[in-house]
């Protein structure tokens, strides 16, 4: 016989109550509702229960406990009302049945709504109205008390949860006494209603701290002398000497200064005398401590709890009250928390549930202190706290991460809600019980991300704080000045890259700091020029460090054409002290800096056409002067070619402009192309025919060595200062530089010049590079096995020998005689020709990859270039030109990201014409039979793929060409026809294609037809 699950369905898991069905709150309330709920019934309530009556009780309780606030408001004016219209039979009838035995419910927020009841009616008949006196003789103050003792009084064998719904309806009960302000209207009634706490204090210790806040919120109301007694009362039971009653302290001392405290356990909680002790209490383990006295012996200790008590929110409350700036505040402050919190919460036999309870006490008083009083901010980052704070955030495994972490977070949001605080947080954060290196030792980006609220009013300061720790150093730990050096440029860089843009000019007309203006002319300063307040000097290991981290910084500042300005300031600002020059270099060096001056003059003057340019020619003359301080080979040649590019205002000047991007871009620097396509974008309406063809030859370059050798044929000395480079990298320098300042890797290919970081907004590349990278794994994968296979082979021959698992295909061999001397001497060259054969395999096997990957990497960037122009110049003939390269890198690639790039370029030309043509009342003026020759060429080169994406890009191509003959009506029989031609050729078998190349050909005509009455042309 099995047995019946009691209670089955009524507690869920631990023993807890299920969850009770909220009401449905997912559609508003109808107008009906409404209505419903403000026509309740306001009519006195009757003494015997009809079926309406019992129908009207139970609709209004039932909204009474609803969590909706407006419902329970509603209820809750009908219930008043009604009862205070009704007899003193009725009303005691729903006080005793319905309202106080309803604050031992759990449903829902029934507690809430009848405590709102409850407080208005006890304030009716007990407060100024005096009810009970003059309508509700027998409704005694005593016997409504009662009432709630008895509702709220747990009997027999209950299950714990009922017990605590029991203990919690009394206390509701008692706060609506509080609430009514009835409790001090008569000597007798606070008394009892203080025993009432005090006991349920005493017998649950959960409910030692509501009790607590009860007394707390009635202070104010008592007046001085019943605070003193309750005070006394309190200590004569020994519960003075609690979180509870340091809180009642605190609260009764600020109601009523001149308040005369009981002599134990303190007149103060917060004077110096006894700080020790109040410690001791709220460290929450006194019963451990030596020196217990019995009174706190005999108390119960409460479980641990993850919500701070409130007796925090009243010391926090006292230390906002004292004048803000006060130096007696400052030490009263400065004591308390080195007291209370480092020395006892933070102390080295703290258990980590203190050290928790430690970190929320941190986050609530930087919140609180960083809105009222900031200066009082600097007092919270104590040694202990801080030391804690460090090693746990250090690492995942170590029990209160999460929590050092929401403490980081907390100063982060404090932080940005108050900028002010940048300075004095920092300076914690970096100083005395913090360490320079605070993101490293705490594995986090704390220091970095405070630094983006830097503003132009505190810039300067910020970097002297940042400073003034690595001037001068003693090098106690070998490698330490490296390394906060290198950290310091680091934090430099974030301070440039992540300030907001500078407004021009402030309201009352003082100059503006401009943050990234101050963070690059610092890393140039220390980059190229010698410092003399540094000791001991910067190392050259610690100026490479500066000049990576400079040519980051620009490439991901250089967002605006008003950036180019200060960038190029901030070159000329640079004394290269630091830098061994020739006087050959010292005179390119001397003219550059003179033309970025006249070039930045031209670019201001109002009436010039071509400010951009200028302003683009300058930021060139800079790049190009930094690479010349770096010892880059061409840097001079470069600098001869913006000489005569920037003298030559037209013919040739776009040419040369051209070599010279192209030039820049192939050393795959993220600083290179993010200035390489601001200045080409400036120069694009200038571009010529043959500069365009520039622009597009390394395009049909082969993918190998000879194509390598055709686009970088003068860049072997190149090659070497690359290799130099990476040999200078230390693995110390990649520590410091963050994963954004890694060198950007090119379809797979690592470049590291005078930079090595990645630009923000990449994603699309990384993609790519992830592509290519897995298919590049995949080849060499498959190359190392064919190359195992064949030395095995070699191996095989000389040794006349097999794999193991080769003995069936193996020859039989009958001769096991040994080798004589000379045979053996004999085997031993083959062998040793053998291996030689393989590592000049192996190197000319890397060559030729590397040599691929470099140029496909150039090709990317060369197609970046292309597809700006394309999308400045979408209406101009010229563009035209790149559709049939663009073509035939979709083709001919192996890279398959390249291929994409190339594909959505032409995609993009087509939108960008289509919108250009839409925003222009006028048509460029297209030669016909030259868009006809290009369709044509395109139809052609669609013929030699099959692949469905080529196929895409080619159809995409010519319809563009198509959409541009459109202006003149006349071409479209001529359209048709070419299209016809193609058509009849695939059909006829002499060319193979997609048959949506011809689909997508109907439909776009099908779509101009439609648009022919509305529009010209598409």
């Amino acid at each position: 016989m099995t047995k019946r699950k009691r209670g089955a369905n009524k507690t869920g898991q631990n023993g807890t109550q299920p969850t009770q069905k909220r009401a449905k709150t997912e559609h508003p309330p109808s107008n009906d509702d409404e209505a419903a709920h403000a026509d309740l019934d306001k009519s006195p309530f009757t003494e015997t229960l009809s079926s309406a009556a019992r129908r009207r009780e139970a609709k209004v309780y039932e909204l009474l406990g609803s969590a909706d606030s407006d419902e329970r408001i509603a209820a809750a004016d009908a219930l008043v009302t009604g009862l205070l219209a009704s007899s003193e039979a009725a009303l005691e009838r729903h006080l005793e049945n319905r309202l106080f035995r309803g604050l031992a419910s759990s449903r829902n927020a029934s507690r809430l709504g009848f405590s709102l009841v409850l407080a208005e009616i006890l304030s009716q008949l007990f407060g100024s109205k005096d009810l009970a006196t003059s309508k509700y003789p027998n409704l005694t103050f005593d016997k409504v008390l009662n009432i709630l003792v008895e509702k709220t009084t747990s009997s027999g064998h209950i299950p714990g949860q009922e017990e605590r719904d029991c203990y919690f309806g009394r206390l509701f009960g008692l706060q609506c006494f509080v609430e009514s302000k009835i409790l001090f209207d008569e000597k007798l009634r606070w008394p009892e209603v203080l025993d009432l706490l005090l006991k349920m204090a005493d017998k649950k210790v959960w409910m030692r701290s509501h009790c607590g806040w009860v007394i707390v919120e009635s202070l104010p109301q008592m007046g001085q002398d019943r605070a003193e007694e309750t005070l006394q009362k309190l200590s004569d039971i020994g519960l003075g000497k609690t979180a509870e009653g340091i809180g009642i302290w605190m609260r009764a001392k600020s109601c009523y200064p001149n308040l005369k405290t009981p002599a134990k356990p303190w007149h103060d909680p917060m004077s110096h005398g006894v700080l020790s002790e109040v410690a001791r209490v709220l460290k929450d383990n006194v019963a451990q401590d030596n020196g217990v006295d019995t009174a706190i012996a005999k108390s119960k200790q409460g479980g641990w709890s993850a919500q701070l008590h409130f007796v925090w929110d009243l010391i926090l409350a006292t230390f906002i009250g004292q004048e803000a700036g006060g130096k007696q505040g400052k030490d009263k402050l400065k004591l308390f928390w080195t007291t209370v919190i480092d020395d006892g919460l933070f102390s080295k036999s703290a258990s980590d549930a203190q050290k928790f309870r430690g970190f929320v006490i941190f986050q609530k008083f930087l919140q609180g202190l960083g809105t009222e009083n900031a200066n009082l901010i600097k007092e919270l980052f104590t040694r202990n706290f801080m030391k804690c704070l460090i090693n746990q955030a250090a690492k995942e495994d170590r029990y209160l991460h999460r929590a050092a972490l929401k403490c980081l977070q907390s100063i982060e949001k404090t932080v940005q809600a108050s900028p002010g605080l940048l300075l004095p947080v920092l300076k914690e954060l970096l100083g005395k019980h913090g360490a320079y290196d605070f993101d490293q030792r705490t594995s986090t980006k704390t220091v970095e991300n405070l630094l983006q609220y830097a503003t132009p009013d505190n810039a300067k300061s910020v970097l002297k704080l940042l400073r003034d720790p690595i001037v001068i150093m003693k090098e106690t730990v070998p490698g330490e000045v490296e390394k906060f050096r290198q950290v310091y440029a680091g934090y430099v860089s974030k301070l440039a890259t992540q300030a907001t843009p500078a407004p021009e000019a402030s309201s009352d007309g003082k100059e503006v700091t401009n943050v990234a203006e101050l963070g690059v002319r610092e890393l140039a300063a220390c980059a190229y020029s010698v410092q003399p307040q540094f000791k001991p000097d910067l190392s050259e290991k610690s100026r490479e460090v500066f000049r990576r981290l400079l040519a980051s910084t620009i490439g991901k500042v250089m967002r605006r054409r008003d950036d180019a300005e200060y960038l190029c300031n901030a070159v000329i600002s640079i004394e290269p002290t630091a830098v061994n020059m020739s006087d050959e270099i010292k005179a390119e060096q001397g003219s550059a800096l003179e033309a970025m001056r006249k070039l930045l003059k031209a670019s201001k003057s109002s009436n010039s056409k071509n400010a951009g340019a200028s302003a683009g020619l300058a930021l060139l003359y800079a790049i190009t002067v930094l690479q010349l301080y770096d010892g880059a080979p061409d840097a001079i040649s470069i600098l001869q070619d913006l000489e005569r590019c920037s003298k030559n205002n037209e013919l040739g000047r776009s040419e040369l402009l051209v070599e010279i991007l192209l030039a820049l871009v192939s050393r795959q620097s993220p600083m290179m192309r993010q200035i390489s396509e601001q200045v080409f974008e400036a120069f694009t309406s200038q571009l010529s025919n043959e500069a365009l063809l520039l622009l597009t030859d390394p395009l049909v370059a082969e993918e190998n060595e000879k194509g390598y050798q055709a686009l970088f044929e003068n860049l072997e000395d190149e090659d070497v200062e690359m290799e130099d480079a990476e040999e200078s990298g230390s693995e110390d320098e990649v520590e410091v530089i963050e994963e954004e300042e890694i060198s950007e890797i090119g379809s797979d290919v690592e470049f590291v010049t005078l930079n090595g970081a990645t630009a923000d907004g990449e994603d699309e590349d990384e993609d790519e590079e992830e592509d290519e990278g897995e298919d590049n794994d995949k080849e060499q994968k498959e190359a190392d096995a064919q190359e195992l296979a064949d030395l095995d082979d070699a191996l095989s021959k000389v040794l006349r020998s097999h794999r193991l698992d080769k003995d069936k295909d193996a020859e039989s061999s009958d001769n096991d005689s040994d080798m004589s001397d000379s045979e053996m001497m004999a085997l031993d060259e083959k062998l040793v020709e053998v291996f030689k054969q393989r590592v000049k395999n192996t190197g000319t096997k890397k060559e030729k990859r590397d040599a691929k990957e470099s140029v496909i990497a150039f090709k990317h960037r060369v197609i970046d270039l292309i597809a700006l122009y394309l999308k400045q110049e979408a209406t101009n003939p010229l563009a035209f030109k790149s559709l049939l390269p663009l073509l035939q890198v979709v083709r001919t690639t192996t890279a398959k990201p390249l291929a994409n790039k190339a594909a959505v370029a032409i995609e993009n030309f087509a939108k960008a014409f289509k919108k250009a043509r839409a925003a222009t009342d006028s048509d460029a003026k297209l030669n016909t039979e030259e868009q006809f020759a290009r369709m044509k060429e395109i139809h052609v080169e669609a013929a030699k793929d099959m692949s469905h994406a080529y196929a895409r890009a080619a159809s995409a191509a010519s319809l563009l060409v198509a959409s541009s003959l459109l202006a003149d009506k006349d071409n479209i029989d001529a359209i048709n026809a070419l299209y016809a031609q193609t058509f009849a050729d695939c059909q006829k078998r002499k060319i193979k294609m997609q048959g949506f190349f011809f689909t997508d050909w109907v439909n776009w005509g099908m779509g101009h037809a439609a648009n022919v009455p509305q529009q010209a042309v598409l």
